[in-house]
């Protein structure tokens, strides 16, 4: 969380286009050390303000909220296991939280990677801010838009109205 007040202040400073700040995604393992701290972070007004936040959870994790049983929280340093949390109450703060704050939202990251279309290239960990676009480790989110509208052409072949690929892949590229 100190981090990523530091990367807060510094987005201040970096604005999008000169306008707008920038929008950055905070995102911790349901499993981790610090995932209270991570979750209600945000209830006190006007902290990390350019951050959307959001918890992976796993199934593992949803199970045993749904068992009313704990769960283990891994160092992530080592891996091993560094202590147990009551899972419905971790998820009651996420709810408690979400109602005051708005966040954090939930990414159901083992659902993400089982439609990984890229698992060997390694696991998804994130969304870009708008959660659009699920993220491996260290990738950038570069979004782009393409007004389809603009990509229909008369096709003189057809007599109607088509989608004009060429142009769309001009675009595209």
């Amino acid at each position: 969380i100190a981090f990523m007040r530091v990367f807060n202040a510094a987005s201040d400073t970096v604005r999008q286009a000169g306008v707008r700040d920038g929008a950055n995604m905070g995102v911790l393992r349901v499993d981790h050390p610090d995932i209270l701290d991570f979750i209600t972070v945000k209830q006190e007004m006007g902290l990390l303000t350019n951050f959307n936040l959001s918890v992976a959870v796993t199934d593992e994790f949803m199970q045993a909220v749904m068992k009313h049983r704990d769960y283990p929280l891994y160092n992530p340093k080592t891996g091993r296991e560094h202590s147990r949390s009551k899972a419905r109450d971790v998820f009651n703060v996420m709810a408690e939280s979400a109602w005051r704050s708005g966040e954090p939202g939930l990414i159901f990251i083992d659902k993400v990677n089982a439609t990984n279309p890229t698992p060997s290239e390694g696991m998804i960990e994130s969304t870009n801010p708008c959660g659009e676009l699920p993220l491996l480790p260290y990738e950038s989110c570069i979004l782009g838009s393409v007004n389809l509208s603009r990509m229909v052409a008369w096709d003189e072949k057809a007599g109607r109205t088509a989608i004009d690929f060429d142009r769309m892949g001009e675009i595209v590229k």
